[in-house]
């Protein structure tokens, strides 16, 4: 039987949500308030996870190493073994909030885990985005990949409980 390594990376949508994406000068009549760098895709296409699968670890590894880990990388996993097929796979919803007492639930992160152990591991690291920040999720739910249900959660949510994004948590 052959070993499997696979490899999941989230890829940006287009130059502009590329890590280290910085733009050049924009003419001063562009200036405006609330206008953005950033690309004009919808959320939920703005970065997309690739999943390759490698008979070696070092295939494997030459990957994530290459796109997931340095300068200007991504976001991205490296699991020993097959992923489970969509609708068996885990998504991290996470709890966002301010620095006052309104606390509600974010939309689930764009990346597949194949475990929930993975899907918590990642959530709670340190991990870098594209605007050069880190984030650790601390309150945070793990639901499916095609739907809001929790199979597990950092703050006592019922397994089982459908969320909803932005309501309050």
């Amino acid at each position: 039987m052959t070993d499997v390594f696979t490899v999941c990376i989230l890829e940006p949508c287009c130059e502009k949500s590329e890590p280290g994406y910085t733009p050049t000068s924009k003419p001063y009549y562009v200036r405006t308030p609330g206008w953005s760098d950033s690309c004009n895709h919808q959320r939920s296409e703005r970065r997309r996870a690739t999943i390759t699968e490698y008979e070696t670890r070092e295939g494997a590894e030459a990957e994530y190493q290459g796109q997931a880990r340095g300068w200007g990388s991504t976001d991205g996993w490296l699991y020993e073994g097959e992923v489970p097929p969509e609708g068996e796979r885990f998504r991290i919803m996470p709890v966002k909030g301010t620095l006052t007492t309104h606390f509600w639930h974010g939309e689930p992160v764009e990346i597949p885990f194949p475990t929930i152990d993975l899907a918590r591991e990642y959530a709670e690291e340190y991990h870098e985005y594209p605007d050069g920040g880190h984030h650790k999720q601390i309150l945070y739910n793990i639901v499916g990949d095609q739907d809001t249900v929790v199979r597990w959660s950092s703050y006592t949510v019922k397994v089982g409980t459908e969320l909803t994004a932005d309501d309050w948590a």
